[in-house]
């Protein structure tokens, strides 16, 4: 009871405004290290929040910059792409406009073979011409004679005139008619050749005509009639013989021009144009892209259709010509193997 009574006042005296000052003492440094470890915790929160803010911007930034890079990527490859496609196209355009190397070639052969086409058909009708009046002798004036009579004395003279000419004419070539390597020479004649194969051509077909069936006959007689008609079958057949080998010289050797000189003929420029092609390694290393030196040699797909369209029309146009001979061929055969006959039927 006395213990607790002490311990009332005890109380009551820690209670009392004289132990405030007791209460409110503190320890002032540690609280200033506290608020100074609060400052620095706070600044490198900041400082981080900066450092980390700033990586999410990068990282954004980045992200944006690869999108960015990969759609420029994809759009450089599209717009390569395009612009490849578009200079190959240009390219192969430009292939297809271009002619072929060799077309002036093969222009050059039409141009020749259309020019000798013509030069044919003048040169054979001048020949025919030139020899009408040995062929009217020949056969007493011919079909629609009603009043020439042809006696032996015109036969000798017209004989003896073409013999002469001849004659001269071979002289002035010094000799070259006796040149029997003319008829089958492949190589270009010169101009005193080429007469001279003419002139041999003319002894081929024998430049003595016979006195012909018609001779002394009445005019209008049934005999004369029949004369006449023989004379010509002959005469026509000597005639196909000689048209025969002139066309043949024509074709191989060419034409006189009318300045004296020879222009090439069929076969000639044929030869030619396949020497050119198929006789030269330049052309055929070019069409099969096999030239040591493939950039200046190149000869791209477009240009080589071209070329093989070249050589089909030439190749057609030398077939067209092959089928013109065998049908010359064809017809002098039958005209010769119809004269053996006729030789056998009763006069």
């Amino acid at each position: 009871m006395k213990s607790l009574k002490m311990c009332v006042p005890l109380i009551l005296l820690g209670l009392s405004p004289f132990s405030f000052a007791y209460v409110q003492v503190v320890d002032q440094g540690a609280i200033n290290q506290d608020a100074k470890s609060n400052y620095e915790r706070m600044a490198e929160a900041i400082k981080e929040f900066v450092v980390e803010n700033a990586k999410l911007i990068a990282m954004g930034t980045a992200a944006e910059n690869e999108v960015e890079a990969i759609n420029n990527g994809f759009a450089n490859v599209v717009a390569r792409l395009d612009r490849g496609k578009e200079e190959r196209q240009n390219l192969e355009q430009l292939e297809r406009a271009q002619p072929a190397k060799d077309a002036c070639d093969t222009l050059q052969l039409s141009a020749g073979l259309e020019e000798a086409s013509c030069d044919e058909l003048d040169q054979l009708q001048q020949l025919t011409k030139d020899r009408s009046k040995r062929y009217s002798t020949a056969t007493g004036g011919g079909i629609m004679n009603e009043s020439q009579v042809t006696d032996v004395q015109d036969v000798n003279a017209e004989n003896n005139r073409a013999a002469i000419e001849i004659m001269d004419k071979c002289q002035a070539l010094d000799g070259k008619c006796q040149n029997s390597e003319l008829w089958i020479t492949d190589k270009p004649l010169t101009v005193d050749e080429y007469k001279a194969l003419q002139l041999q051509n003319d002894l081929a077909a024998n430049v003595n005509i016979s006195v012909p069936n018609v001779t002394g006959l009445k005019p209008g007689s049934t005999e004369h009639a029949r004369a006449v008609l023989e004379d010509v079958r002959i005469e026509n057949a000597r005639e196909e013989a000689r048209a025969n080998l002139e066309v043949i010289q024509i074709a191989q050797h060419g034409t006189i021009t009318k300045d004296g000189e020879r222009a090439p003929g069929r076969v000639e420029q044929y030869t030619k144009f396949q020497d050119a092609r198929f006789g030269e390694k330049q052309w055929i290393c070019e069409i099969t892209n096999s030239c040591n030196n493939p950039i200046d040699a190149y000869a791209p797909p477009a240009e080589l259709q071209r070329r093989a369209i070249q050589l089909q029309a030439v190749m057609a146009s030398l077939k067209l010509d092959q089928y013109k001979s065998d049908i010359r061929k064809e017809m002098l055969l039958k005209n010769m193997m119809l004269n053996e006959v006729n030789k056998e039927t009763p006069q």
